[in-house]
């Protein structure tokens, strides 16, 4: 597709950007030159260079994220995000009558009665403002499970009873779920998408409310040059400890962070994979994955793609515009630290895998920088352990050349040179200075009062706070493990998420950080006469983080922990003191309505009349494993069900006629051993 002529937001943005480069590499560089000064008074080369290297490295990606929030606090107290009279907002239409949206949402083995309950509140939402003959609904599974399989199939059966909405909501499963998610929205676009101009694509979690998903495509029509449209989701409806300190931090600093990533970005916006429109055509044309050179893991398929997806759809000719303000977007975050662990090491792999498209022709130089601002979310770990050990390093050779590990040695020490106090101020600056900026918004904006109030906003900063430096070294751990293992060649795939809160056993608590646990009351009891004071107490909240690693994972993972500061007022957010509508119907009594399947689903959908038929009417006759079914059948009703493995069950539930053959023959039985063996008697 031929690529649109220069917009004006692209001279604006190119600006923008050599002031972001600027204000990065100023200050990192001039702390490098401090520092190589000390170090150079003291330290052998080799060990000069590289702390240098990694400081001025680590301090340019903090420094980044410092600008970003300082920025986007600044467009927020002008009262707007960046949204410049050339911005798509500012240039809506009313859709056509023929303009088309699908509603996708793909799923792996998801608990049904959330996902219908959040499609619900989509549909719902769009009905009361009278908009839904613009948009359908489409549930696309890639579930192996028969359970969830089957549950899924009656769940969207009864979904589109109770709304009257059958040809509205569609279901289908893919018999072969191959490149996962990415695969699934290109089967849909292969399939179904000439009929449709374009698509929201939703996570399992994911709900938006009606008004903002019309929005999406007033701006969509009245911006044909845009590619994809990407909305802010917010982390909603969790219980546990963890997930509420989560969800109240992205909550508070997000704002500033997006604002600030929407006034560099402009129209080369991010795409985080759900909770966006896209523009079927050019996405179908233009957005199909490569498959990377070499060996798995960092060859072969990709396994985080959104990015990637926004950097073609840019290169391409076509706009990626990033609309945080537009709100009515939620999404669930992960209930416990394992949870969020087991979710990184996926994000750790796939953002290794984008550093091999840096040099790839035509990117925009906005998503080179996703790329590697991506990748560094988990290099940075093992950099910083690296530098952790140089400064250790570096300690040992200072006191052996004749300084004293005394607290007094150490104030006379920082009296006579106070560059490394200064640094440490510096780069704590750069860390806490969004926290105290995002604080300072709410405020000035008298939103505190969505937060518990003043006193409560100020308590959850301070805790959030130190419960980030406690999990900080562990993180660090993981993700620098995350890194040795995808350059050792250990690949990961996606697997289904948990998305409902539960708590973390000792057991496996134990199992997973107990040797961290370990080394950090290691160090703690018997790490001060080797290292002497200053670095013991220099390091001492990194340890001190590692030997908590398992009581925290075992207590932030309760429910009642998170629900005693929810009643305490601790740790809330907007959605909390205003409940959305949309919010208040993923409640279980809003569905209800979902027939309970008691025991074994693929026996309850051979016997039960209704499921049978559900279920056979969306399968096909597979002739050419008649002879396969035909021998499963039989296995089925001489043996009885429980016999079946889970691969003959998928085969016998992917067949249509085997289904209803069994269906007849099971209730032609006569014998009770067998009538029980299928729950008849």
């Amino acid at each position: 597709m031929k690529r649109y002529p220069q917009r004006t937001w692209e001279f604006l943005s190119q600006g923008r950007r050599r002031w972001l480069t600027t204000l990065i590499a100023i200050p990192a560089a001039a702390l490098g030159i401090l520092l190589q000064h000390e170090l150079s008074l003291s330290q052998p080369i080799w060990l000069e260079v590289l702390t240098l290297g990694i400081f001025v490295l680590l301090f340019a990606w903090i420094s980044a994220g410092f600008w970003t929030a300082l920025v986007g606090f600044l467009v927020l107290l002008r009262g707007r995000a960046g949204a410049a009279s050339f911005a798509p907002e500012h240039t809506r239409q009313l859709p056509r009558p023929e303009a088309r949206v699908a509603i996708i949402m793909p799923i792996y083995n998801e608990d049904a009665a959330r996902t219908i309950a959040g499609l619900q509140a989509c549909y719902r939402s769009l009905q009361r403002i009278g908009k839904l003959e613009h948009f359908d609904f489409f549930l696309l599974s890639d579930s192996r499970n028969p359970q969830s399989w089957v549950t899924e199939e009656l769940a969207w059966a009864s979904l589109c009873e109770e709304l009257n909405a059958f040809g509205r909501i569609h279901y289908r499963r893919r018999p072969i779920n191959n490149h996962a998610k990415s695969g699934n929205v290109a089967d849909f676009c292969r399939r179904w998408g000439q009929h449709y101009e374009y698509m929201v694509v939703l996570d399992a979690d994911s709900v938006m409310t009606g008004d903002t998903l019309y929005s999406l495509l007033e701006i969509m029509e009245g911006n044909p040059q845009v590619g994809i449209l990407q909305t802010q989701p917010i982390a909603v409806n969790r219980s546990t400890l963890y997930a509420r300190i989560q969800q109240f931090s992205q909550r508070l600093y997000g704002p500033l962070f997006s604002a600030g990533l929407r006034f560099w970005q402009l129209g080369d916006g991010h795409f985080i994979g759900h909770n966006a429109m896209i523009r079927i055509a050019p996405f179908t044309e233009h957005c199909a994955l490569p498959i990377l050179p070499g060996r798995a893991p960092l060859g072969g398929q990709f396994l985080s793609h959104d990015f990637v997806e926004a950097a073609l759809m840019a290169r391409a000719g076509w706009e990626v515009w990033f609309l945080p303000e537009l709100g009515g977007s939620w999404e669930e975050s992960p209930p416990t630290l394992i949870d969020d662990l087991k979710r990184d090491r996926r994000w750790a792999l796939g953002n290794l895998q984008h550093l091999r498209l840096l040099a790839a022709d035509g990117l925009r130089s906005a998503h080179r920088f996703l790329f590697i601002n991506g990748a560094m979310s988990f290099l940075a770990a093992p950099l910083w352990g690296i530098f952790l050990i140089l400064g250790a390093i570096s300690g040992l050779l200072f006191w052996e050349d004749g300084g004293s590990s005394s607290p007094e040695s150490l104030f006379h020490y920082g009296m006579d040179n106070p560059l490394p106090i200064w640094l440490f101020l510096v780069t704590l600056t750069f860390l806490l200075g969004p926290k105290l900026l995002a604080v300072l918004w709410v405020h000035w904006s008298r939103q505190a009062k969505y937060y518990g109030g003043t006193i409560a906003l100020l308590l959850g900063v301070f805790l959030e706070s130190i419960v980030a430096i406690i999990l900080a070294p562990v993180r660090m751990v993981f993700h620098s493990l995350f890194v040795i293992q995808t350059l050792a060649g250990r690949g990961v795939k996606w697997g289904a998420q948990v998305r409902a809160d539960q708590e973390t056993p000792w057991s496996v608590a134990v199992r997973n950080f107990g040797l961290l646990s370990a080394v950090g009351l290691l160090f703690l009891f018997g790490a001060q006469s080797v290292l002497g004071f200053w670095h013991f107490a220099w390091l001492i909240p990194i340890f001190l983080g590692l030997a908590l690693s398992v009581p925290i994972a075992v207590f932030s993972s309760r429910s009642s922990w998170g629900l005693w500061a929810r009643r305490h007022r601790l740790f809330l957010i907007p959605e909390e003191i205003q409940v959305p509508r949309e919010l208040r119907e993923l409640s279980p009594e809003y569905v209800d309505f979902l027939p309970q399947l008691q025991g074994d689903a693929f026996v309850a959908t051979v016997v039960d009349p209704r499921f049978n038929a559900v279920h056979a009417a969306l399968q096909r006759d597979r002739s050419g494993l008649w002879g396969v079914t035909a021998a499963l059948c039989n296995k089925a009703l001489t043996l009885g069900p429980s016999e079946l493995n889970q691969r003959e069950r998928n085969i016998l539930l992917s067949d249509r006629q085997a289904m209803l053959t069994l269906h007849r023959a099971v209730w032609s039985q006569h014998e009770p051993e067998k009538l029980a063996a299928w729950g008849l008697l």
